[in-house]
This record gives structure tokens, sequence and C-alpha cells, in this order.
């Protein structure tokens, strides 16, 4: 009976030391828990390190193998318990897919944090405070390139930079960008590993744009709309007078030209050009530098119409500024066809009696002429580059009507004829 006895106390005791086995090693009261991270930043889905640092109340590390218990308000630590070794345990804080402030604690028995701070500042060595996605935006700042767009609208691309408390880019938190004209390709955007997040914006107007993340809002930056440069050109012709424009100009008699004088002016407040070029509408053109003068006349001459109908021709300027917008305009002229060459010719005395001296003059319009020439009869010639000349009718000549007639031709190669008739007896 005594044996049997012995043997259930020895059982008692083995099973009371197994139980005791099981039970976790928890640090002693009045221990302190310092918890620190390795981040207090991260983005969603990331990770941060995590170190407890375990101490007995003398100061020395506890006892190997003490457990630590890991708890967070937001997203996970893994693993969640875990034993220290020489007084540190270590665990991963795992962010999910939602932002906001990760309130971590280490626990493990009778230990606490000490405190520091007042009111709702206090913190404690035993916590520390993550935060994760949008809420680790310190600032957001938006840039746009370029800054403007074309006269006639155009197209930029936005650039927002989002940063923590430490000016580190932080990556995958969303930004939407708001623009109060045109239209963005995408309108919220996460941020790249740069902590950088782009979207294009398209318009026509002056517009301003903002971009938030979290609960940060950039200050607006202003897309401008570039103003195309400002020019004029006038036409008048060339040789003055009552004509105010270039409308119905006649042809020079003698080379068939108009010459004109364009004016072109930079207009007062315009952008600074980078070149003008103006383009006579002949197949010819002329460079007419920056305008910074604020105007330039150049003259130019156009060939006539070569049949009985005007010759019309459009005249255009392209001017270029330092923002390489560009404006064309231009203006039109007209050249009528040059007068008929016409030649009169009138002989004095006219009728008469042998021998008489018979004065021939040839009034001609619509050319240059460059020689005269004369027929008084089928034996008697002459040339001549005066309009008027004498042939003397004898008695060589017979009595009856005489019809002399002269040709002149021009200094471009164009003829007419005249004739006279008279008696002679």
């Amino acid at each position: 009976m005594k044996e049997i006895l012995r043997y259930t106390a020895l059982a008692f005791v083995a099973a009371l030391f197994a139980a005791c086995d099981k039970v976790p090693l928890l640090a002693p009261a009045n221990s302190t828990i310092t918890l620190s991270a390795n981040a207090l930043t991260v983005p969603t889905g990331g990770t941060v390190g995590l170190t407890a640092f375990v101490t007995e109340p003398s100061g020395t590390p506890v006892q190997n193998g003490t457990s630590v218990r890991f708890t967070t308000t937001l997203g996970t630590v893994s693993p969640p318990d875990t034993q220290t070794t020489n007084g540190i345990a270590v665990a991963t804080f795992q962010a999910g897919a939602s932002s906001g402030i990760a309130e971590i604690h280490a626990i493990s028995g009778g230990a606490t944090g000490t405190s520091s701070g007042t009111g709702t500042t206090t913190t404690t060595t035993n916590s520390v405070k993550i935060s994760v996605g949008a809420a680790a935006v310190n600032a957001i700042t938006l840039r746009a390139n370029p800054s403007s767009v074309g006269p006639n609208g155009g197209s930029v691309e936005l650039i927002a930079s989002v940063v923590t408390e430490n000016g580190a880019g932080m990556q995958n938190v969303p930004v939407t960008f708001n623009a109060d004209q045109g239209t963005l390709t995408v309108q919220t955007v996460p941020t790249d590993v740069n902590g950088e997040a782009r979207t294009v914006l398209t318009t026509a107007q002056k517009t301003s744009v903002t971009a938030t993340a979290g609960t940060k809002t950039s200050s607006a930056v202003t897309v401008d709309l570039r103003v195309a440069p400002g020019v004029t050109v006038t036409c008048a012709p060339a040789t003055g007078g009552a004509a105010a424009s270039c409308a119905n100009l006649q042809a020079s008699s003698s080379n068939n030209t108009a010459a004109v004088n364009f004016t072109v002016t930079k207009g007062t407040g315009t952008s600074n050009l980078r070149d003008a070029t103006i383009d006579f509408g002949d197949g010819t053109t002329q460079g007419l530098g920056t305008l910074a003068g604020g105007a330039v006349t150049v003259t130019h001459s156009y060939a006539g119409p070569t049949g009985s109908s005007p010759r019309g021709y459009t005249a255009t300027v392209r001017a270029t500024d330092v923002n390489n917008e560009t404006t064309n305009v231009s203006t039109s002229l007209t050249i009528t066809p040059r007068a008929v060459l016409t030649v009169e010719l009138t002989v004095t005395p006219g009728d008469g009696i042998r021998p008489v001296t018979e004065r021939f003059t040839a009034n001609t319009t619509g050319g240059d002429i460059a020689r005269f020439d004369w027929t008084f009869d089928p034996s008697h010639t002459a040339t001549t580059t005066n309009n008027s000349t004498t042939h003397v009718y004898d008695d060589t000549h017979t009595a009856g009507v005489y019809a002399p007639t002269v040709t002149v031709t021009t200094t471009d190669g164009r003829t007419a004829t005249g004739r006279v008739e008279f008696n002679l007896k």
C-alpha cells in the first residue's frame, strides 16, 4: 500500500512539472519594454521591422525565451508572439491595403513601457505609431511640363511628388488631380517608386490644377494659354500716289511689271519673334528678321499679265515667336494689263505742190520706244530714235497720193504701225 502511494505521488509531481513546461515564460512585474520600428512610414502593402527590448527592474535583459506579444490597430504583425534572445524580440509589421495610423504595442507579463509627454501627446516606450499609405503623406507638390499650351490648346504632363516628413518619396499612394478646365487622361493615379504620380491634361483654356494625396493638397498650378505672335502686313504701290492699296495696279508699259511696298508690323505687347519671312506668292521669299524695331518695309516687283486678263498674287508673312508659336497673315494684289501700244502719225504741211519738205511726227502711248522705222515711199526709208523726222518730196517724186508709215519698236520688243495720207501735185 505504501508503495502504491509513493508511485502516485511521483506521478503527480511529474504531471505538475509537465504542465509548468507548457506555460509561457513572461516578463516579471515592473519590467520595461522598449519597442522600436525601423520606419515610421510605409506604403500600403509594405513592411516594417519591429524590435522589442525587454529588461527586468534591475535593468538586465529578461531571461531568454521570455514571450512577447505584438498587437496592432491596422495591418498585421508576424509572428504575433515571439521569444526573446538577450532581451530582444523581433517581428515584422505588414501593412494592408488600407491607409491610416497603425498603433502597435508589445506586451509581456507584468512589463510596462515608460511614459513621456502630456495629454494627447503622451507616448509610451512599449508602443509605436506607423503611418500607412496616404496617412504618411507630409507634403505634395505639383508641376506641369510644359507650363503652357499653344493658342489653339494642347496637352501638358502633370507630375505630383508625394513625400514623407523626412522628404522621402512615397510609393503606391493614390493621388487625385483636379482641373477647372480641360480633361485629364486619368484623375486618380498611384505614386511610383520615386513617389511621383503622373497624368496628362488636355485643354484649350487657361487652367488651374491641384493634386491631393491623403489629407494634403498641393498649391494650385496654372497652365497658361500662349498667345500667337501678332503681326500685320499691308501693301501699297511703290510709286506712291493716291492709291492706298494694291488692287488693280497697272503693269508698267516699259517692262510689264508693278513694284509694291509691303510693310510688316509686329503687334504691340506680342511675344518676341524668332524670325519672320514673307512669301511674295510668285515663288520668291525674303527674310524679315525678328522685327525688333517694330516694322519693316520691303519692295518687290511683280510680273504683269501676258494676256488681257488681270493677274493676282497673294503675299504671306509667316512669323514664329520664341515659344515656337506661328502666325500667318496675308494680303492680296491684282495687276491689270499694261496699256496697249499705239502710234498716231501726223504730217505737216501734208497736201502741197512739189518740191515740199514734209515733217512727220509719231505720237505713241503704251511703251518706251527704242526706235522709229520710217517708210516715206517705196524707195525711201529711214530709222531714228526720235519721234519726228522730215523728208523732201521733189521732182523725182511723181504727183499723186502718198501714204507713208512709221513702225515703232518698244524696249521690250513690241511693235505698232502708224499711217498717214496726203496728196502732192
